[in-house]
Formats: structure tokens, sequence, C-alpha cells
């Protein structure tokens, strides 16, 4: 369980992060060329409804994923083995834009909305009352309603916002809107659904100064985030301040106070701060490069937890998240890292462990999967009765699903792009354990000395991952369609040995899919 990703930050603040200047529009992945086929300008107003759909299949090997406990007879006496079938995942999405652009300034009027008429794995997958807890694989589909705000603003003076909206901030790292996907130049690899979603009021002052200072505080009522689990509630306040304001180099601090109440009355209330900045800089006539980092730390408490022997948790938990990359137009190169927290006590009175937004991916299988997959039994051995006299309790918080969480990773990665749309891209994830990875009722079978899922005494090192892909984008009329097909070899290491000292054998896994935008 964790407290880093509660905090839904402000979409359209921060959408400078994602659409600076000109020579940042490659690296920052802006589809440069796409506009909606429907759009006009009717009396200098902009208005548009753009319209996306996207199919996925995704494929994984089986493997191993945790050994039975031994005094038990739950779960089965063989180990637990994750083999889900092909998932088949939709998306189609609908929109509606109004901007009165210049032609009441320097009043200016903004309406939008947005709604996943269908999204979630209709086929394949995993069933959605599988125990093995992985959202990317499990089988669901749902409709979201994403956007529908207006906003009103007067010159630099003020902006007034208010409705139902998405959040990101920064790289996607605390919060993250599931809509930064793959674009020319990221070498990305991930498939990104669902996202933060809140209805918010803000106000905002600025741009002011050749700083471009842009200050703003808001309050959020939580409509849907990856950590608000069924029958959570949750609201937050919201301040932040930036210069740079869509601008190719910036730099934002943002906090916010989050109190979460869960159904049972339990409570968590939060601060976290996050600070991000970016840097993007002409190298030469076609060479751009550009840095960002973005740091979260959160602090405060909860009453969420996974031992009966504790009512009350202190949360402190951090993250860093660095990306650097060169780009010269035809070829280029990205280097993601990533430190996350971890906590591999559950007695100590803290919760440690970092979670970051399962939409901030790294690689196609070691944290979507394997990880994913091998936490997901801890509901199922903690809650078993001969642990201990006094089941545990929120047991269904501890799984990471899909979230990076306890480790440093390094991803460096090339991208080439032989002819215009068609881009191959691929690199090796190095992934480490931050503390040794532990599973609760391991954990106390064995006096708090902390043990893996597989009952052994895990080393450090998470696994060696080889991921490779290659996509076509044709741009039609202004439309947009994208063909993808990625593949990946992991290689788990030491922290997965089982009892036995045996490493888990090497996991492949696949992707297909296409999207289309007009």
């Amino acid at each position: 369980m964790t407290c880093a990703r509660w905090l839904a930050w402000t979409p359209l603040l921060w959408v400078g992060a994602a659409a600076a200047a000109e020579p940042a529009a490659r690296w920052a992945g802006e589809s440069d060329h796409y506009r909606p086929l429907l759009g006009v300008r009717p009396l200098g107003f902009r208005i548009a409804a753009p319209l996306s759909a996207a199919l996925t299949a995704e494929s994984v090997g089986a493997t191993r994923i945790a050994s039975p406990l031994a005094f038990s007879d739950a779960p089965p006496r063989s180990d637990v083995e994750y083999d889900p079938d092909t998932a088949m995942n939709a998306q189609l999405r609908v929109g509606f834009l109004f901007d009165s652009d210049r032609a009441w300034s320097p009043l200016f009027i903004a309406a939008e909305y947005e709604h996943d008429l269908y999204t979630g794995v209709f086929s394949g997958g995993l069933p959605e009352d599988d125990p093995r807890v992985d959202p990317p694989m499990q089988r669901g589909t749902d409709m979201q309603l994403r956007k529908a705000y207006g906003r009103v603003t007067f010159g630099p003076i003020v902006t007034v916002a208010g409705g139902f909206m998405t959040s990101h901030w920064g790289l996607g790292l605390v919060a993250n809107d599931g809509d930064h996907g793959w674009a020319p130049g990221s070498a990305y690899f991930g498939d990104p659904r669902g996202g933060d979603r809140v209805l918010r009021g803000y106000v905002m002052t600025g741009p002011w100064t050749h700083a471009d200072l842009v200050l703003l505080g808001g309050y959020d009522v939580v409509q849907d985030d990856d950590v608000a689990l069924g029958g959570d509630e949750a609201r937050q306040i919201v301040a932040s301040a930036q210069v740079g304001f869509r601008k190719p180099r910036t730099l934002g601090l943002y906090a916010a106070r989050r109190e979460q109440e869960a159904a049972d009355g339990k409570q968590t209330k939060v601060t976290a701060v996050d600070l991000y900045g970016k840097w993007t800089t002409a190298l030469g006539e076609r060479l751009v490069g550009q840095a960002e980092l973005e740091s979260a730390f959160v602090f405060g408490t909860t009453e969420l937890a996974p031992t009966p022997e504790r009512q009350r948790f202190d949360v402190r938990q951090l993250a860093v998240a660095a990306r650097v990359g060169v780009d010269t137009g035809d070829f280029g190169t990205v280097l993601d890292f990533l430190y996350a927290s971890g906590d591999q006590n559950f007695d100590d009175g803290q919760q440690n462990g970092f979670k970051a937004d399962p939409n901030f991916e790294m690689g196609m299988l070691l944290f979507r999967h394997l990880l994913a997959a091998t936490t997901s039994q801890a509901p199922v051995t903690a809650a078993d009765p001969l642990l201990s006299g006094v089941p545990s309790e929120d047991l269904d918080r501890i799984p990471t699903r899909g979230s990076i969480t306890n480790t440093y990773a390094f991803f460096p990665r090339l991208w080439y792009r032989p002819v215009d749309g068609l881009e191959i891209y691929g690199g090796p994830l190095f992934a480490f354990a931050n503390v040794s990875l532990a599973d609760p009722a391991r954990n106390k079978m064995h006096g708090g000395d902390p043990h893996n899922a597989f009952d052994a005494s895990p080393g450090d090192y998470l696994g060696t991952e080889l991921d490779v892909g290659v996509r076509y984008r044709a741009l039609l009329g202004g439309s947009e369609l994208t063909f993808g097909l990625e593949g990946a070899l992991l290689q788990p290491g030491d922290a997965f040995d089982d009892a036995a000292g045996q490493s888990l054998d090497a996991l492949a896994g696949g992707r297909a899919t296409i999207r289309y935008r007009l």
C-alpha cells in the first residue's frame, strides 16, 4: 500500500511540461502534424471534435510467481503460476473542444469534453475475479468520463476553471493522465490506460514578468485514481508555482494536502511535495538535447495497514525520476533513470514503499507483469488464519498492480528512423531492488527477516530486460494512423530466487497495437 500516488495534479498549469516550444516538440512526444479533421474556426473561434480508436493485443509467457506456505493447504501445495491468455484491449474515445482564441481578447473562454465510450480488456487476459492482481491483463471493460470542464481567463490577471478533469504532472511519476504513450523519438514501451480524474476548481494568475511566473491554488474531489480503491473518498488542497510556463526550460514546485477515507472509516492524511524541471537546448543545426527531472517526497500518516498489530503508520516515501536524450532528427538516444524507495518491514510503524503511477512505465515485463504477479499473492498468503490469530487487514492494497516500486533502474535506448514515418527502437533495462523483496506472510514466518514470495532470502538484482520495437505512423490529411510491434525478453535476477537457490526461467512477451486519430 502506498500514499505516493494519492495526489492528482492540475492539467492546465502543467500542460507546459508537455507542450513547450517547437525545439522540444519531437522529444515531448507532441504529434506536430496531427489536427482533428472535425475542426472549424467560425468567427475566429476554435471548435473541434477529436475522435480516436485503439486496439492492442498483448501476450506474456508463463512463469512461477510464488511457492506455497509450508504450514498451510492454501494456496495448493505446488508453485503458483502466472499464465494469462493473450489480452485484447480496446479503446474508443470522443471529445469536443471550444476556444474563443483571440476573438474577445483579453477575455478568453474555453471548454473541453473527453469521454472513453469503451475501454478495457474484452478478451483473454485473466478473469476479473482472479486473485492474481494485474490490471493490465485483467478482463473487464468500462465507460469513463475524462473531461467536462470550463475555463475563463482575463489576461494574465486571473484564470478560473472548474469541472471534471484529468491530471498530469512532469514525467507522470506521481500523477498521470494515461494519455502520454508512444510518440516519435520517445522510444517508449508502454500502453497507458485510464488515468487520474478529479472534480476540480482552481484559480490561477500569470504568466508574469520575463520569468513567466504562474501561481495556482485549487481544491479537488478525487473521482478515480489508481490508489483510491472501491469505497474510498479523497479530497485535497493544492498549490503550485512555476517559472518558464510553457517554455522549453521550466521549473515548478507543487504541494498538496490530501485526506482520504476508506469504506471502513480508516483515514490517510498525507502531504506531497513534487519538484519538476526541464531543460531543452539546441546542440547543433539538427541536434536537440533535453533533460528532465522529477522528485517527489510524500509524508504524513495512514491508518491503512497490512498488519493487525499496527493501527497507524507514519508515511515517508521518496522517488526521483530523470530522463536525458539527444535527437538528431533521424536517430537519437534516450536514458531513463528511476529511484523509488522500498519497504521490507511491515511491523516498524512506517510505510516507506513509493509506488509510481502505473502509467509511468519502464519496460514491458519486469514491473508490469512479474513484480505485479508475485506481489498479488500477498493477499492470499497473508490472510491465512494459521499465520496469526487475527487476520491481516487491507491486504488488497499490498499488490503493486503494475506500479514501479522499490528500485533503482536504468533504461538506455536507441531509436532510428530509416524513412519518414518508420521508427525502430530498443534497449536494455537494468533494475535493482532498493531493499530486499518482502512478502508479509514469509516475513512473519521468519521472525521479520525479509523473504520473498518463494520463501527465500533474496538478492538485490531484479533482472535484465531487453525491449525492441518498431512503429509506423502515417499522417492522412491531418489524421494519424499508427501501427506498432514490440517484444521483450526478461531474465529475472536473484531477487526472485527460490528457497533452493534456483532462478526463474527467462520470460518473453510481445505487443501489437493499432491506433487511429481523426
